[in-house]
């Protein structure tokens, strides 16, 4: 019984890190072209290739944008159901969790 408790916490923590997505396609420009340039080295690629990565890139940023969105409505779907299982007791120690992970994140940044 425990294990399960502590099972759905940790899913439910995991699905309020989802705010953290959303910093991370901020990021995602910065490190997708420092993955390049360092592919770029690593296997020697000419310019023409690099262009040609990036425009296959390019090519699925929106399929990839609605799959992220999806998972997204499918996480919150699966917290909202595993909340209902919650109690009053064990809602606000989650509550008191993740606003504890949110504030450590704050200050590793």
């Amino acid at each position: 019984m425990k294990n399960r408790i502590y099972k759905y916490l940790s899913i439910g923590l995991f699905a309020f890190t989802l705010t953290a997505v959303s910093a991370q396609d901020r990021n995602n420009d910065v490190s997708r072209e420092q993955k390049l340039q360092e592919l770029k080295k690593d296997l020697n690629l000419s310019d023409a290739q690099v262009i040609k990565i990036k425009q296959i890139e390019d090519s699925y940023k929106d399929e990839k944008l609605e799959l992220k969105r999806k998972m997204k409505e499918v996480r919150k779907k699966e917290f909202d159901e595993i909340s209902t299982i919650f109690t009053p007791e064990q809602k606000a120690k989650l509550k008191e969790l993740h606003a504890k992970k949110h504030q450590n994140r704050k200050g590793a940044n």
